[in-house]
């Protein structure tokens, strides 16, 4: 009895190791639960700051060219839903001096685009047009001329440049675009101002996220020699990098 015992002790145990070896073999692990092979991401980070930073923004560099312009163009003109829009918040940015990122941003947020937006506030003034001018801020204009989309990009934009310089930062200012200087300073930002201001910059941010993207599509692409190492060259970077 005793030697039986450990005859299939012994039988058990040879049985054990050949399943473990079995279980190791190459070729042998499912390819779903084999947690030892090394998974490998590509983790992509732009910086947009090289593009859109330290006064320098390929959207207006972009537009500024001759060659680029009616590309920037129809790009916005996809982005806004109106070529008329587009053109008149792109020609008053540059001749302005507003981020057209920001100022397409800035239009979204307060009229989505639409040139007929009106709102009624509770002091009785009025906000109209693709930048919500408001009645009061504005009393030298004819009802008609909130709805001209040239004059409303232009007085809007005009406004967004002096709140820039007042304010001295992008967050500061937008804040006085919509609750007004004398609230931000006097009384402090509303929670509903930083929230306001909260989604221009992220818009603002996906909106040269999207352009960075279609960039290339503007320009020539050179493609090098080896297709395992496809490049392109962005040639209106120069001025960006200083490279």
């Amino acid at each position: 009895m005793y030697f039986f015992a450990v005859f299939y002790s012994f039988l058990a145990l040879v049985l054990s190791i050949f399943l473990i070896i079995a279980c190791q073999a190459p070729g042998s692990a499912d390819p779903v639960t084999d947690l030892s092979t090394p998974v490998e991401q590509e983790i992509k980070i732009i910086d947009l700051s090289v593009y859109f930073g330290g006064g320098q923004d390929l959207i207006m560099i972009s537009y500024r060219d001759p060659d680029l312009k009616e590309k920037v163009q129809a790009f916005f003109t996809d982005l806004s839903g109106s070529s008329e829009i587009a053109e008149a918040v792109l020609s008053n940015a540059s001749t302005i001096g507003i981020a057209p990122a920001l100022a397409f941003s800035l239009c979204a947020e307060e009229s989505g685009y639409n040139p007929q937006a009106i709102n009624r506030n509770r002091n009785d003034t009025i906000d109209r047009g693709i930048f919500q001018l408001n009645s009061a801020s504005f009393p030298l204009l004819e009802v008609t001329d909130f709805y001209n989309i040239e004059l409303n990009a232009r007085y809007g934009l005009s406004h967004l440049r002096w709140c820039l310089d007042t304010a001295g930062t992008e967050v500061a200012a937008l804040a006085m675009y919509n609750a007004g200087s004398n609230r931000v300073n006097s009384h402090g930002t509303p929670k509903h101002t930083l929230d306001y201001v909260s989604r221009i910059l992220d818009r603002q941010r996906k909106i040269e996220k999207l352009f960075l993207t279609a960039y290339p599509n503007f320009i020539q692409i050179e493609i090098a020699e080896e297709p395992q190492k496809t490049s392109f060259r962005l040639s209106l970077l120069t001025p960006l990098g200083g490279r």
